[in-house]
Formats: C-alpha cells, structure tokens, sequence
C-alpha cells in the first residue's frame, strides 16, 4: 500500500480490480472500512476520531435474504452516523476529509444499488 496515492487506496477500498469500475459489495465496504484508516493507511494522518469506529467482524454479514438485508441496513447506518458530515471533528486535515467524504458517497451510492427502500 505504501506506493499507492490517497485517491488509489480509496479506489481499491471502494472498487473492484482489475479495471475498479464496478464497486464492491455493500457487505465488503463496511468490514474493510479500517483499511481506510491509519495505522493501516499510510496517507491520511492519525486523528482520534478514526479510533471511535467499530470494526464490524469480517463474518457478520454472512446471513442471507432479508437477515442479510436487516443486517446491512443497521451497519450502513452505523457507518452513515460516524461518516456524516455533521458529525466529524472540525479539526480534520484535507487527507482525513477526503478519507470521510469518499467513505461516506461510496456507502450512499452503494446503499442505494443493494438495499431495497422500506
């Protein structure tokens, strides 16, 4: 990862390879959100705010049909609640805005292609 630019390593996190035109899966987005984060990212600084994100166990979202559904609305909206915009810290550097922002359009868009409205 270290030879990877911000914008890459948030391509990867938020893409498909080889070509990342297709972005993952809601399920893969919310578990590798720390891999977005430092320590594990290299090009954003460290911020106090990146440790109050719950790690969602990598075989959370291993249900199906609507247990899958029920389960991924709750993890979107706990993603949704720590990225919105409202709520990060005034203080945050234009790296760790970027992270956050990109973070936070990626679930959005990627919520509305998986998840059926109620």
């Amino acid at each position: 990862k270290s030879g990877l630019s911000l914008m890459e390593i948030l391509q990867r996190w938020s893409h498909q390879p080889p070509r990342y035109q297709k972005l993952h899966p809601l399920e893969l987005l919310l578990v590798t959100i720390p891999d977005v984060f430092p320590p594990s990212n290299t090009k954003v600084e460290a911020h106090g705010y990146f440790l109050k994100w719950k790690q969602f166990s990598r075989d959370v979202f291993t249900d199906s049909g609507d247990e899958l559904d029920e389960l991924l609305k709750r993890g979107v909206r706990n993603a949704k609640f720590f990225l919105h915009p409202d709520k990060l810290p005034k203080d945050l550097t234009e790296n760790q805005t970027l992270v956050f922002t990109t973070m936070w359009d990626v679930i959005a868009e990627q919520e509305a292609a998986t998840l059926k409205s109620n």
